[in-house]
């Protein structure tokens, strides 16, 4: 099967991809403790684009099947992780929990994607979704010319009205939509400062936006 422009793009980046996890190890690390919050452990979950891995595992699940359209991310998963199915074909059954994170802005149809995900839920089944602000996007584009952050590649930010209604139009019911960590890199005490105290009255123009919601 021919290879699309976003999987040719995560193929290429792949041996890097870690790299830019580590330089950006803030951010993945409040992302971690965000979905830990959402997601307890010992749960049977799935990861719709799993990368290589780290987020899945840091979640100590059950059991676990992580899924990516790109060759190379899941063949580094599989180096890296033991004991966790990572596949590039969607699986099928059934989860307690689902998530992306970092991945609905690369999807060439997010609605058709949503509906599949319905396809793997119960009515008891979490599905959860985070994203990078859109607001951000116009520091993420500088960050990525500076090579501070992991080359983008082909994607659309999405406002969070239009994924609401692509969410709600592929069956699923929003529980929760909410915002995360105000300033998503490390200063000494001005980072602490401001996600503590400020957070709470900017919350719209946090870095990580999020919503979860279950199956209708």
């Amino acid at each position: 099967m021919k290879k699309t422009i976003v999987e040719k793009h995560f193929d290429k980046v792949a041996k890097d991809y870690d790299y830019y996890k580590e330089k950006n190890s803030f951010y993945y690390d409040h992302l971690k403790k965000l979905l830990k919050t959402l997601i307890p452990q010992h749960k049977n979950v799935f990861e719709f684009g799993c990368g290589t891995g780290d987020l899945i595992v840091s979640l100590n699940p059950a059991s676990a099947v992580g899924y990516d359209p790109s060759y190379e991310m899941v063949k580094i998963a599989k180096k890296k992780h033991k004991g966790i199915i990572f596949t590039t074909q969607l699986p099928k059954g059934l989860f307690n929990y689902i998530f992306m994170s970092d991945v609905i802005e690369h999807l060439e149809n997010p609605k058709g994607e949503f509906k599949k995900m319905v396809g793997l839920m119960t009515k008891k089944t979490v599905f959860i979704c985070t994203m990078a602000n859109p607001i951000w996007e116009p520091v993420l584009m500088v960050a990525e010319k500076l090579g501070l952050k992991m080359p983008e590649g082909p994607h659309t930010r999405i406002k969070n009205y239009e994924l609401r209604m692509m969410m709600e139009k592929a069956g699923l019911k929003i529980t929760k939509h909410d915002y995360k960590l105000l300033m998503p890199i490390y200063i000494p005490f001005i980072t602490s400062f401001i996600n503590n105290f400020l957070e709470n009255y900017f919350k719209r123009l946090s870095f990580i936006e999020y919503f979860v919601a279950v199956k209708v």
